[in-house]
């Protein structure tokens, strides 16, 4: 006996819903193995997108270029996220395709637990949030400490250099000071001891002057009051 009408067009749904994901699945599968194996793929990524209209400006993945090890976390995750979703999709696509039982039922419980674990993961994420938010702010902390407040400061280590550079960007484009825009936040940072402990905050703490550039320092009263842990 053949299938209904609503039955062919549930099947036909399934498939084609399967198919496409399983095309994204190879695309992230490929895209990560990419990552992972050209160390090159981000410069040459920016270097195509910069001859792209409106994002000749754009340094999100310039930036990301300087940052190996996050582009090569970057490609594992999709690599490993890419074969969860192809083999998923397989079965959903064959299941839908044969009609076969067996394969509908590693299908739906695919899908179970992959909706489990991540109701799992959003209730232990907010029963937690306090915890997270205070290890991030701990971290915020401790990156402070290597800002070194210069571009003219000469060091081996480019860790000062990248960090200093990534907080003054989120303290002017976002209008916020440090982490919780405190008295003596800055106090253990590099900037702190290079400029002989006269100020207590850096100039990318203050709005800029009218001609869109910095100020030479930063006074207390002036500083921008936001707390950066809202933006980040």
């Amino acid at each position: 006996m053949g299938l209904s009408c609503g039955a062919r067009t549930l099947k036909f749904s399934l498939f084609i819903f399967n198919l496409v994901f399983l095309i994204c699945g190879f695309v992230c599968l490929c895209i990560g193995t990419w990552l992972i194996l050209d160390k090159y793929a981000v410069d040459n990524l920016a270097a195509a997108t910069a001859k792209v209209k409106c994002y000749e400006n754009d340094d999100g993945l310039r930036d990301l270029a300087t940052k190996p090890a996050a582009v090569r976390q970057i490609g594992y995750l999709l690599l490993f996220g890419g074969i969860i979703v192809i083999i998923v999709a397989f079965l959903g696509c064959c299941g839908a395709a044969k009609e076969w039982r067996p394969l509908l039922c590693c299908y739906g419980t695919c899908l179970m637990i992959i909706l489990a674990t991540e109701i799992a993961a959003a209730i232990y994420a907010s029963l937690h949030s306090h915890v997270f938010e205070k290890d991030f702010r701990e971290i915020l902390h401790a990156s402070l400490k290597m800002y070194n407040g210069t571009d003219t400061l000469v060091t081996k280590d480019s860790d000062d250099i990248l960090v200093k550079t990534a907080w003054d960007k989120i303290m002017m484009e976002k209008q916020c000071c440090g982490v919780d825009s405190k008295l003596g936040e800055f106090n253990e940072s590099g900037w702190f001891s290079l400029m002989q402990k006269r100020f207590q905050f850096p100039p990318a703490c203050c709005p800029l002057k009218k001609n869109g550039k910095l100020q030479a320092s930063c006074p207390t009263i002036q500083r921008y009051g936001t707390v950066s842990l809202n933006y980040i």
